[in-house]
């Protein structure tokens, strides 16, 4: 079944179409939980069940392999956060990292980001390419501070 997209979704499907990638409802709704819950990276499950109530029947296969597809196609992104399951986002175009609530799992973005100084610093000392990279910093928001 093909979808009639929304002007938003416009942006981020022109890469399945220009491909040749058909935009079948599971994948139109994947792509909506991920656009609703932007800068906010999903497990994989979360995904599943939010996009469940989009499009009755939608397998966990299906989610996991439109993901795939998503980010091979730099539609969505994987969030590294270090925990028990993998975490994507919606590929925004801009460049962040995370900061990760040890107590209460908040995730926060962080949109500065001097790895590159460090990136710099690799290519001026070394024959190695870096050709991406991907940062959390873990501790305590304001909210969970020890003795706070």
């Amino acid at each position: 079944m093909i979808m009639i997209l929304k002007k938003n979704d416009a942006g981020h499907l022109a890469g399945l179409r220009s491909r040749g990638y058909r935009i079948t409802s599971p994948r139109q709704a994947v792509l909506e939980v991920l656009e609703e819950n932007e800068g906010r990276p999903l497990s994989t499950e979360e995904i599943h069940r939010l996009a469940s109530t989009r499009h009755e029947g939608i397998g966990l296969a299906t989610v996991y392999r439109t993901l795939e597809l998503f980010c091979e196609l730099q539609i969505a992104a994987r969030a590294h956060l270090h925990r028990d399951s993998e975490h994507f986002e919606i590929n925004s175009g801009s460049h962040h990292h995370h900061l990760v609530c040890v107590s209460c799992g908040e995730v926060e973005m962080l949109e500065e980001c001097v790895i590159e100084e460090v990136e710099k610093a690799v290519r001026d000392r070394s024959d190695f390419l870096v050709t991406s990279h991907c940062m959390s910093l873990f501790g305590y928001c304001p909210s969970c501070i020890p003795g706070g």
